[in-house]
């Protein structure tokens, strides 16, 4: 794809969708206190990492990390999502023996050349005494997307407690930026904006820069433009030959600390003007906030999924819609209703403020995960799988209504959209449980086989009748798709770009009916 053109242009004021940064003073980490247990390890580093409950200096757990015959020891944080241009602080407690150091990884998208390591001489003597240990990362290469932290212990006998571990982006407090749409459907030749904001605890930051990367494929491009008031709106335009595909603006402010991502889809005109309709068309009351459930089919690609899609042509033909996707990967019915309860579902924190704004639309897409079949080691081909899905068809019914009722209470006057489960490319499907079953003697969950979900889907139609929702019926035209497999990740369940690009105008044609 020929890259972008870019320009500045002339302050507009939009409305904004979240931040897609962690601000400063947000901790980054999954799980920074040790609480979920040990720190991992690559498999050629040295030493022993546990948890334990003394000493600790926050919360239930503190890790422990002891040398080995080596006289060293190494974990590290995990990586996580970078914003290129932002300046990272980590910060570990520790206390103990020997000799500890940080470095840091910063992992680029480029498999011939993945890592840039940096091993500051920050070098601390443990002592009795918590201390604090630092390192700050400042990603600049265009490429790195993830970074991580290292641990290391030395010293013959060492032993560290470590704790409270904090990775924050540097910068102002509260600081962050927003942008107008996380994703854009564009197409060639045509211009388009992007507006961006930033602020802080104290208010709007009016002054200053903001650094752009843009990247298509392998192609970059960065760009330094001035902030222009409360709102700086941008003017983009893919060349007129460009090839469709998505691509990404990323945008970042050092000294904010903020950073937000843009996903631009470059289509051709013919699907342009089909979403463009179906958006016309829609039948939906403004203002409205639409309520997206689900599992990974609508939490991955976040911001650049289905949900955002809908989104996104929907304010263009409507205006004043906003939403919420609140899908969670690995979902069941049974774990919306456990989390609907609260506290302590899994991934509780999904559900935080749920009914803020009340939703005018709930969409409830699930069944893959709840239709699957549970294995044993005794099952030697696909074909020894029962009926026998990780939630009963009977009590996925009987939840999914309760469900719906209980949203209700708490939205009495919105609209209820059950999503049937898609296909799947069930050829893929099946060859893993035959792969698994060769390589480990247990297939694993059997996932998409198709008359699992059609029943489960038979149920979905009842739970709609039942409850006076509505059903949306995606498994038919994902079953019977043209070029079905490019509708699908390589696992053959969730779904492509592709897929969702389909997913989204089955529901914009829906709201149209």
């Amino acid at each position: 794809m020929r890259m972008l053109t870019l320009s500045l242009i002339a302050i507009a004021l939009l409305s904004f969708h979240a931040a897609l940064a962690a601000a400063p003073g947000d901790n980054m980490l999954d799980d920074p206190g040790f609480e979920k247990g040990p720190w991992p390890q690559s498999p050629a580093w040295h030493g022993e990492i546990t948890v334990v409950d003394e000493p600790v200096l926050s919360g239930e757990q503190a890790g422990r990390l002891a040398v080995g015959e080596d006289a060293d020891a190494t974990i590290y944080s995990g990586y996580v999502p970078c914003s290129v241009g932002l300046d990272y602080r980590f910060t570990v407690q520790a206390r103990g023996t020997g000799t500890l150091s940080l470095r840091s990884i910063q992992l680029r998208n480029d498999p011939e050349d993945k890592y840039l390591i940096e091993r500051p001489e920050n070098h601390v003597e443990l002592t009795d005494e918590w201390q604090e240990v630092a390192i700050e990362i400042s990603p600049r290469d265009p490429l790195v997307t993830r970074i991580a932290v290292v641990v290391q212990l030395d010293g013959a006998g060492a032993e560290a407690f470590l704790d409270d571990a904090l990775l924050t982006p540097k910068g102002l407090p509260g600081g962050e930026l927003r942008v107008g749409a996380s994703y854009m459907m564009v197409t060639p030749g045509v211009d388009f904006d992007v507006a961006i904001s930033a602020r802080c605890d104290a208010g709007p930051i009016t002054e200053g820069s903001l650094n752009l990367t843009l990247v298509f494929g392998d192609q970059v491009e960065r760009e330094e433009i001035r902030i222009t008031g409360e709102t700086t709106t941008i003017s983009l335009a893919p060349p007129a030959g460009a090839d469709p595909g998505e691509g990404t603006i990323s945008i970042v402010n050092a000294e904010v600390g903020g950073g937000a991502t843009a996903w631009i889809d470059v289509v051709d005109a013919e699907t342009y003007a089909q979403f463009e309709a179906l958006a016309q068309a829609a039948k939906l009351d403004s203002p409205a906030h639409l309520l997206f459930l689900g599992d990974s089919l609508t939490d991955q690609q976040r911001g650049h999924n289905y949900t955002d899609m809908v989104s996104f042509w929907l304010n263009r033909a409507k205006s004043d819609v906003s939403y919420r996707n609140a899908g969670v990967g690995g979902d069941y019915i049974t774990r919306t209703w456990q989390r609907l309860q609260g506290p302590g579902g899994y991934r509780q924190e999904m559900y935080d403020d749920l009914y803020e704004p009340t939703p005018t639309r709930v969409f409830i897409w699930t069944g893959p995960n709840d239709s699957k079949l549970k294995p044993k080691p005794e099952y030697k081909t696909p074909d020894d799988y029962p009926f026998d899905p990780v939630v009963p068809l009977d009590q996925f019914e009987e939840t999914f209504v309760t469900v719906i009722e209980h949203i209700r209470e708490n939205a009495p006057e919105a609209q209820f959209t059950v999503i049937s489960a898609s296909s799947s490319v069930h050829e893929i499907t099946r060859a893993t449980v035959v792969k698994r079953i060769a390589a480990n003697g247990n297939g694993g969950s059997y996932f998409g086989k198709p008359e699992a979900l059609e029943q489960f889907n038979e149920r979905m139609q009842e739970v709609a009748a039942a409850t006076g929702a509505d059903y949306l019926d995606v498994y038919e035209p994902t079953r019977t798709a043209d070029d079905k497999p490019s509708l699908f990740t390589a696992d053959g369940v969730h779904i492509s770009h592709k897929g969702n690009l389909l997913v989204a105008g089955l529901i914009l044609g829906y709201l149209g009916e």
